[in-house]
C-alpha cells in the first residue's frame, strides 16, 4: 500500500516538475539555514572543547571584573595582586602570569625592514609550569638570565621577517628572538610576541599590574574547592571582590551558553523561512487538489477511501518537504565544510572544527518531511471530504 502512494506521488512531482521544484526550493533555502547554523555551533562547541581539553581541567584563572564584557575587556583591563599570597593556598601547584599590552614592533634586516603595532605579552617565570599551551617548536624557554629576550608567536616569523637567533626591536629596544611557539588554537598567541613579564613592565609601564593569573591546581586536589579557597583568601586580603575566579569547566560551561543562546537565536530567524517553505508546500498542494478533483472524484468512485486519499496528497506533500530537506541538509553540511576550511587558511585559527553528526542529518530529514507533512494536511483533508458526484462534475 505503502508503495503504491509512493509511486502515485511520485507521478504527481513529476507531471508537474516546475512547481514541485519552486516548492522543494522553499523548503531547502529553510532547512540549509538551519543545518548550517546548528552545524557552525556544533563546530564552534568542538573546537572550544578541544581547546579546554589541551588547557586541562586542572586550571583556575584570576582576572580583574568579570567575563560581562567577554574575554577581550578581561585581557584589556589591569590589576595588582599578590602572586605570593596564591601560591600559599592549599592545593596550589604553581602560579602564572600575564600582562596584554601592544607595542611597536620592528624587524627583519634594512632595507626590506617591517615594522608596526603587535600584541606583545609579559610571562612570568612559573607560566611555563602552569600553562601547557606555551609548547616551543624551536628554541628555548627563557631563564633566569634573560632580559632581552622574545618568544615569537607561529605568524610572527612569517609576518616581520626574523627567526631564531636574530634580533628584533620591540619599542626601540633590541630583543633576541630565543624561541618559537608552537602553533596555538588560540589565536591571538599567534600572532603575538613573548617577553618576561619585569622587561614588558620596563619599557612599557604598569609595573606590578597583570591582565590574568592561571594558577595549576595539585595532583589530587578539586579545582572547584582550590578556586573557592583563592577567592576566600583574595576577598579576605584585598577587603574586596574586583576579581574574578574561575576554573575551566566554569569558562567552558560559559562559552557553551552563550554559543548555545547565539545558535538559538540564529536558527529562530533561519526557522521564519522554513514557514514561509511550508506555506508554499500548502499553496501547491491546494493547487493539486483544486488541479486532480476529477480524478479524485474517479479514485473514489472506484472504492478509494476518504482516508487513503488523505494519505496520497499527505506523502506527496512529506516528500516535496524530504527532498527539499535532503538537498538542504548536503548544503548546509558543505557550508559548514566551507567555513572551517576557510577560517583555517584565511584567518589561521582553530576557531572551528567540523565533525560530522549523524542526528542532525537524520534529524533534518525527519523534520523537512514533518514540516512538508504537515502543510499539506489542510489540503488532503479538502481532498479527502470532495464528494465523488460533485468532483466528477468538476469541470
Amino acid at each position: 500500500m505503502i508503495k503504491d502512494y509512493l509511486s502515485l506521488a511520485l507521478r504527481s512531482m513529476r507531471h508537474r516538475q516546475k512547481r514541485s521544484w519552486l516548492t522543494i526550493i522553499g523548503i531547502l533555502i529553510g532547512i540549509t539555514a538551519v543545518v548550517a547554523l546548528v552545524s557552525l555551533g556544533q563546530s564552534m562547541q568542538r573546537a572550544v572543547n578541544k581547546q579546554f581539553e589541551e588547557f586541562g581541567y586542572n586550571l583556575v584563572t584570576i582576572y580583574p571584573g568579570s567575563l560581562r564584557g567577554g574575554f577581550r575587556g578581561a585581557f584589556s583591563a589591569t590589576f595588582e595582586i599578590d602572586t605570593g599570597l596564591i601560591a600559599g593556598v592549599e592545593g596550589v601547584e604553581a602560579v602564572g602570569a600575564m600582562l596584554y599590552k601592544s607595542a611597536y614592533v620592528k624587524g627583519g634586516e634594512p632595507p626590506s625592514q617591517v615594522e608596526g603595532f603587535l600584541p606583545v605579552i609579559g610571562l612570568s617565570p612559573g607560566i611555563a609550569r602552569v600553562f601547557s599551551q606555551f609548547k616551543l617548536q624551536e628554541g628555548r624557554f627563557f631563564t633566569d638570565a634573560d632580559h632581552y629576550a622574545a618568544i615569537l608567536g607561529q605568524n610572527v616569523p612569517k609576518d616581520l621577517g626574523v627567526e631564531v637567533g636574530r634580533e628584533l626591536e620591540i619599542e626601540g629596544q633590541p630583543f633576541e628572538v630565543v624561541g618559537l611557539l608552537a602553533e596555538s588554537g588560540m589565536g591571538d598567541n599567534n600572532s603575538a610576541i613573548f617577553i618576561p613579564l619585569e622587561t614588558l613592565w620596563e619599557i612599557l609601564g604598569d609595573r606590578g599590574k597583570v591582565s590574568m593569573v592561571w594558577v595549576k591546581v595539585g595532583q589530587g586536589y578539586d579545582a572547584e574547592g582550590v578556586a573557592e579557597r583563592l577567592k576566600a583568601r583574595l576577598k579576605e586580603a584585598r577587603g574586596k571582590e574586583d576579581f574574578s575566579v574561575q576554573t575551566m569547566k566554569q569558562l567552558q560551561q560559559l562559552i557553551g551558553q552563550a554559543i548555545g543562546i547565539l545558535q538559538a537565536f540564529l536558527g529562530g530567524i533561519a526557522g521564519i523561512s522554513l514557514l514561509v517553505g511550508g506555506i508554499g508546500v500548502m499553496n501547491t498542494m491546494y493547487t493539486a487538489v483544486l488541479e486532480r478533483t476529477r480524478e479524485i472524484g474517479v479514485m473514489k468512485a472506484v472504492g478509494a477511501k476518504d482516508s487513503q486519499v488523505m494519505w496520497l496528497f499527505l506523502i506527496e506533500s512529506g516528500l516535496m518537504g524530504l527532498v527539499g530537506g535532503a538537498i538542504g541538509t548536503a548544503l548546509g553540511l558543505g557550508m559548514d565544510i566551507l567555513a572551517v576550511v576557510i577560517t583555517k587558511r584565511f584567518i589561521q585559527t582553530n576557531v572551528l572544527e567540523f565533525g560530522f553528526s549523524a542526528w542532525l542529518v537524520f534529524g533534518a530529514l525527519a523534520f523537512s518531511f514533518v514540516i512538508g507533512a504537515l502543510s499539506g494536511l489542510l489540503p488532503a483533508r479538502s481532498a479527502a471530504k470532495l464528494k465523488p458526484v460533485e468532483a466528477l462534475r468538476y469541470e
